[in-house]
């Protein structure tokens, strides 16, 4: 097996793996684009075998075309969800365990939900209500922050539970999960990058974990796209200001697995984010801050460069006044 070759810094000491954060398909910008320029900068030898992770698609999953076809003769599907359908059947207690654990996380979220909207709706009309600044001001900042304090409590609420089930259950001990992980480890042999296609985020976001998560991608490159940008950054940050159902909040969902830190990625961000109203993209941004909350629109393209990030070509960010700016790697 060759391992991955990393790119050097200047005194000769080896980097960190590359990795590459990709908004959904179009744009112009293909994988076959990015896998020769990886490949261009000595980050991937020539003709270099990818691990491909489409797990996000559910039963489409290693479907024809949902990686580049022109790459097709040296991408293998590591098919993480047909896997973990297969550890369901073969462990019954493991897969009602894992029922119930996502019955909890449910409840959860239903219950931050209602108290994220009315937070939300409090700020809202505060910065509407006139009057002294000098105490609307004050009252304004603490809307905010009860709206950043719901933040991080659900979060520790989500990995709470999750951290329950997983160590009362311990998957990674389990015979049906050890029999699939090991038959994930073949393919992974000789595999020098990792492919993370989109899809539903929770769905990706489960199997990867059920099959090593960090462990599973190592030390090798890793090109993630759209949901499976999302599952790298430290916080996973749900979004859609105009749903078919009536206004949306954005919302914390998961922690992630911190492999992009500093990145809150949304994807499709043009489309689904009300970017024309200031107010609230401010609020976005202050929200994650210092997190640069990154507007992975089709055919956008961010790279990790040593301990920092480069943007492709019109790769934007929201700043703190709710503006689209470039992206930049100190933001």
């Amino acid at each position: 097996m060759r391992a991955s070759r990393r790119r050097r810094t200047a005194d000769g000491a080896a980097s960190r793996s590359p990795l590459v954060l990709l908004g959904p398909r179009g744009g112009g910008l293909t994988l076959r684009d990015v896998v020769r320029e990886l490949e261009a900068e000595g980050a991937l030898s020539p003709g270099a075998r990818i691990a491909a992770v489409t797990a996000g698609w559910r039963d489409r999953e290693a479907n024809e075309g949902l990686v580049d076809p022109r790459l097709a003769d040296r991408v293998v599907d590591l098919e993480l969800y047909r896997r973990s359908d297969r550890i369901a059947e073969a462990d019954a207690e493991l897969a009602r365990a894992h029922r119930a654990s996502r019955d909890r996380l449910r409840a959860l979220r239903r219950a931050y939900n209602l108290r994220l909207h009315r937070l939300i709706e409090a700020h809202r009309r505060l910065a509407d209500l006139r009057g002294d600044e000098t105490v609307l001001a004050e009252e304004r900042d603490e809307a905010f922050e009860a709206i950043r304090r719901l933040d991080a409590r659900h979060l520790d609420r989500v990995v709470e539970i999750r951290s329950a089930f997983e160590r009362r259950m311990a998957p990674g001990e389990r015979d049906a999960v050890r029999s699939q992980r090991r038959e994930v480890d073949a393919r992974l042999e000789g595999a020098e990058a990792i492919l993370l296609e989109g899809g539903h985020v929770s769905n990706l976001l489960s199997r990867l974990r059920l099959f090593g998560g960090r462990e599973l991608l190592g030390s090798r490159t890793v090109i993630a796209r759209s949901a499976g940008a999302m599952v790298l950054t430290e916080r996973i940050v749900l979004f859609h200001d105009r749903p078919p159902w009536g206004e949306g909040n954005p919302e914390v969902f998961d922690a992630g697995f911190g492999l992009a830190a500093g990145i809150v990625a949304l994807p499709h961000a043009s489309a689904r984010l009300a970017l024309d109203d200031r107010t609230r993209s401010a609020r976005l941004a202050a929200r994650f801050a210092p997190a640069s909350c990154v507007l992975l629109d089709p055919g956008r393209r961010l790279d990790r460069d040593g301990d920092g990030w480069s943007g492709g070509d019109g790769v934007e960010r929201l700043d703190l006044a709710g503006r689209r700016v470039l992206f930049r790697a100190a933001a």
